[in-house]
């Protein structure tokens, strides 16, 4: 099956001015340095690692929020980078996102009718009238009432703020939504019931996710396969049983360990990280890992290792497993 989204060598890197951010003469933030990874129609792929690993940076290049500085994007078979303005502005309407803050992904100025009504103004979808119907439905899919509409987005809570989001977020019925970190700034409480929301609409409605997330709990919660991002690398990437049962990654052993468990095993503990993760003005030689890496080898400070898969479908970036010879 062709995949509904092909991701190769995807990089971002920022050009810094001198004497704005910098002071020791590095003038490139290598946000993202050649990400790869591929989404299935229906599935979701959770994408994770600690703040300024390139997440958020990953899904905005997906949408051409940012622009790429190398790599490719294929949706729906259409590499997205080579695409003119007018073609791509159509392709998005099968491409959205949902935001991180629901406080400040919503126009105050506007009514929640108005926010949710404005993509099918901008792509001129229907009529008025069909729009103010199709707004009603998509409140009452998220679990607000269609009354609500009139309102403004000061007058709702975060969690129902973040529910307008996604209304907005499904107003062009698209295909693949990034979710950058949709729940982290809301109540635990609250979080719960916006997954099973995303889980549900995905169910009903065929969706692809790529979420974003820092926190590990929920992404086994939602995911169906993972992807670990270290200082703009994805170190590895394996369905979620594979991942979480056996992590291969030492970087990714440290995330899980660090997990709260109800009933925690022993034999399940490992080290934590230590040490401060490097910038991304200068990242270490060799293995990016490797300065906070409990099993770092001589040839991990040199050489940057390849990617390989010891078992199928799980793939991972590490000398600790050296490519199988041919």
């Amino acid at each position: 099956m062709t995949p509904l989204l092909r991701v190769a060598g995807l990089t971002k890197h920022f050009q810094l001015r001198h004497g704005v951010v910098f002071e020791r003469g590095q003038g490139v933030l290598r946000a993202v340095d050649g990400a790869s990874f591929n989404l299935k129609e229906g599935e979701t792929l959770g994408l994770v690692g600690e703040s300024g690993c390139g997440k958020s940076t990953v899904g905005r290049m997906l949408l051409r929020l940012v622009e790429p500085t190398a790599g490719s994007i294929e949706f729906e078979g259409q590499d997205l980078l080579r695409l003119d303005h007018e073609a791509l502005r159509s392709k998005r309407r099968h491409m959205q996102i949902i935001f991180q803050d629901p406080y400040g992904a919503l126009n105050p100025r506007m009514t929640v009718e108005e926010i949710v009504r404005e993509p099918i103004e901008i792509h001129r979808t229907m009529d008025r009238s069909a729009a103010s119907r199709r707004v009603a439905e998509l409140l009452e899919r998220v679990g607000l009432a269609a009354e609500h509409s009139r309102r403004y987005p000061h007058e709702f809570s975060g969690g129902q703020r973040q529910r307008i989001g996604i209304a907005r977020a499904l107003a062009l019925s698209p295909r693949f939504i990034v979710c950058d970190e949709p729940v982290s700034a809301l109540d635990v409480s609250i979080q719960a019931q916006i997954v099973n929301l995303l889980q549900d609409l995905q169910d009903e409605l065929g969706l692809a996710y790529l979420f974003i997330a820092h926190d590990l709990g929920v992404v086994k919660h939602i995911s169906d396969r993972v992807a670990v991002m270290y200082l703009g690398e994805i170190v590895e990437l394996a369905p979620k049983r594979s991942l979480y049962a056996e992590p291969l990654h030492p970087y990714t052993q440290a995330l899980i360990a660090a997990v709260p468990e109800a009933k925690p095993r022993a034999a399940r503990r490992r080290a934590a990280i230590s040490g401060e993760i490097p910038s991304a003005l200068n990242p270490p030689p060799g293995c990016r890992f490797h300065t906070r890496c409990p099993h770092v080898m001589p040839i991990c400070r040199a050489v940057a290792p390849p990617a390989t898969e010891p078992s199928p479908g799980h793939r991972v970036v590490c000398h600790l497993y050296p490519a199988t010879p041919p």
